[in-house]
């Protein structure tokens, strides 16, 4: 935990994340917290990012009509990602450094606790692996089309996060 120099994530975390089965023993192993509460935190201010950019990138498309809005939700999702990806590092720096400053606090523990949790949030695990995948769609598809590679995993990556949302909402309601 404490002074890790070893890889950003473990390997029951990646399994978690692409749906394989991982035992209760691994689930309960978290040998790279920090690493794992920054990727997790990151991912999600990247896909909010990638969300609000496209979202503003049709919409300044539609009123300036200054060319396809395709390019322009792929550009503002691609700009949003861009901004979102280093804001996570930033707010996860933040709380965890306002957590530190309370009396009594282990930090290890913390980093720990708020990782396990992570894990085992199956909503927060679904979006993450539909965003991941998206984006992996979008990336190949902007390869065969020749447009922008960031773009398109950008993009994916906000349909994804949106799909798995939805997907979340239809099963619980279920």
């Amino acid at each position: 935990m404490a002074g890790e120099t070893s890889p950003l994530v473990s390997y029951p975390y990646l399994r978690n994340v692409l749906g394989m089965e991982v035992d209760d023993e691994s689930m309960k192993s978290v040998p790279h917290a920090r690493g794992e509460l920054y990727t997790h935190v990151v991912l999600k201010t990247a896909q909010a990012g990638s969300i609000l950019g496209a979202i503003i990138g049709a919409g300044v498309a539609a009123v300036r009509k200054t060319g396809p809005i395709s390019r322009s939700l792929m550009n503002g999702s691609r700009n949003g990602m861009l901004i979102g990806a280093p804001l996570g590092v930033l707010a996860t720096y933040g709380a965890m450094r306002s957590t530190s400053k309370k009396p009594d606090v282990d930090m290890d523990y913390e980093y720990f606790d708020r990782a396990y949790r992570l894990r085992h949030n199956r909503g927060q695990v679904r979006v993450d692996r539909a965003s991941i995948i998206v984006s992996g769609v979008g990336v190949a598809t902007a390869v065969a089309q020749g447009s922008s590679v960031l773009g398109g995993g950008a993009l994916g990556l906000a349909a994804g996060t949106l799909l798995g949302a939805v997907y979340n909402a239809t099963v619980k309601s279920q």
